[in-house]
């Protein structure tokens, strides 16, 4: 069983075998096993070649936790089953179960399964392995986060620093439509 690192390069006609498991290992050492198929919604994961002569191919994803990145492969697995709808732009609803009206998908992200620190880490992990079903999912949760928020709200969700006045008063002046309800 030979490692492949993130920085391996692509071999298209390695990616064949549907039948096969890739192992994922976390930053911090922990393997999952997910098979080919829930692979394939991960571009990360799909430009990575295969062990020709294994069973099962081992990639680290070296900026991934354990906790999160167990999360992406229970998403990876649901998604092969049943696939999210794809969230409309405009959104087509004035709220999170609006817009995204699949239980499981739902549930996946709310609050109670959720911490925003594990909203934050899984929307970096989906944006580092190109699941976007997964980023654009994280993305609405966050957009319905800070919909009708004001600034210092906004900056508290996202956990941006707090400017200085001199910052404020520049931020000001370079981006004037972004104050001028304000």
């Amino acid at each position: 069983q030979k490692t492949i690192t993130e920085n391996a390069i692509m071999d298209d006609n390695e990616n064949e075998n549907e039948n096969g498991q890739i192992e994922l290992r976390s930053k911090d050492g922990k393997s999952f096993i997910i098979p080919e198929k829930a692979a394939k919604v991960s571009v990360l994961l799909n430009d990575m070649p295969r062990e020709e002569d294994s069973d099962i191919t081992s990639i680290d994803i070296a900026r991934v936790n354990s906790d999160c990145l167990e999360k992406v492969v229970d998403f990876m697995k649901h998604y092969a089953e049943e696939e999210m709808k794809e969230i409309p732009t405009p959104l087509g609803g004035s709220s999170f179960e609006e817009v995204m009206d699949q239980p499981w998908y739902q549930d996946f992200v709310s609050d109670e399964n959720l911490s925003r620190d594990m909203l934050f880490d899984l929307l970096t992990a989906a944006n580092f392995m190109g699941i976007k079903p997964l980023l654009d999912l994280t993305c609405l949760k966050v957009t319905f986060q800070i919909t009708g928020k004001n600034a210092e709200q906004i900056r508290e969700i996202l956990r941006l620093p707090e400017l200085t006045p001199d910052e404020e008063a520049q931020a000001r002046e370079d981006h004037k439509w972004i104050f001028e309800d304000s």
